[in-house]
C-alpha cells in the first residue's frame, strides 16, 4: 500500500472488497477456465467431428469458405459469427462432455421452487451440469450427438439454463 499510492483493494460489482480467499477462488477460477476447459473441450470436440465425418466436412467447408483468399492474420474475432455450423458443433460436444460437471452455490436469498418447496437462504446447493445436459426431458436422445440442436429454430424456447457448459451465474 505504501509503495503504491494508487492502490485500491480488489472489489466485488457491488463496491465490496474481495477477501484473500475470494480472490484465490477468482484466479483458482481462470486457471482452471482457461487451461483445463479448453483443452477438453476442444479434445472432445475433435474426438466428436472424428467420429461424424459428415460434420466434420461441413465444418471443414465452412471454415475453408470464411478463408477463401484471406490469410490466417486476417482473420478477427467477429469472423466467429461467420461460423454457425462449427459453433453448433462446439456446442454439441460441450453438452455431450461438459468440462465443468457440477457446480455449487450458496443461496443468497430465499428461493421459492414451488408450492411448499423453498430452499432457505445461505444453503449450497449443487447443480449437475452432467445430469442437465443429459436430461431427456431436455434432449431428446441425450447420448447422440446432434449439433443441429443447436440451430436457431432448434434453441426456441429451450430455457438458457439448459445449456451452461461453463456454469452460470454469480459465484
Amino acid at each position: 500500500k505504501q509503495l503504491c499510492p494508487s492502490w485500491r483493494p480488489l472489489q466485488d460489482e457491488a463496491g465490496k472488497a474481495l477477501s484473500d480467499e475470494d480472490i484465490s477462488a477468482e484466479a483458482d477460477t481462470f486457471m482452471f477456465a482457461g487451461h483445463d476447459t479448453t483443452a477438453s473441450g476442444l479434445a472432445w470436440l475433435l474426438y466428436n467431428l472424428a467420429q461424424h465425418p459428415q460434420y466434420q466436412d461441413r465444418c471443414r467447408q465452412e471454415v475453408q469458405d470464411l478463408l477463401r483468399g484471406r490469410s490466417l492474420e486476417d482473420i478477427q474475432w467477429e469472423d466467429l459469427a461467420l461460423l454457425p455450423f462449427t459453433t453448433m458443433c462446439i456446442k454439441e460436444s460441450l453438452r455431450l462432455h461438459p468440462p465443468v460437471t457440477a457446480i455449487s452455490r450458496r443461496c443468497a436469498k430465499e428461493v421459492t421452487l414451488g408450492p411448499g418447496q423453498v430452499v432457505p437462504k445461505g444453503v449450497i446447493t449443487l447443480l449437475s451440469i452432467y445430469g442437465t445436459h443429459h436430461n431427456p426431458d431436455l434432449w431428446p436422445d441425450p447420448l447422440v450427438y446432434n449439433p443441429l440442436r443447436f440451430s436457431p429454430e432448434n434453441c426456441k424456447g429451450r430455457c438458457p439454463l439448459a445449456f451452461v457448459p461453463f456454469s452460470a451465474g454469480p459465484r
